[in-house]
């Protein structure tokens, strides 16, 4: 039985990786459109209004639990200095 050796042509491999990355990537991002479809056709204020109180939340609970801990370390310092 014999053995054949196939070889592949070097322009049908590129051809092929071209067709994949294309697949991937994107040929045309229209960013302004999307940002304008965004900020004309949605109520984005409303959304950032209801994101704001989330987030004034967290970062008011983040001051509260960090100031606990180091409060609880500045006075295990100061009694057992």
């Amino acid at each position: 039985m014999p053995v054949r050796i196939l070889r592949a042509h070097e322009s049908t491999i590129l051809s092929q990786i071209g067709d994949i990355i294309s697949g991937i990537i994107p040929k045309n991002t229209d960013v302004i459109g999307k940002f304008r479809h965004f900020v004309e056709d949605t109520d984005c204020d409303q959304e950032i209004m209801e994101g704001e109180k989330w987030v004034d939340l967290f970062c008011w609970s983040v001051l509260g639990l960090s100031s606990l801990y180091f409060g609880i370390v500045c006075v295990s310092m100061l009694i057992s200095g």
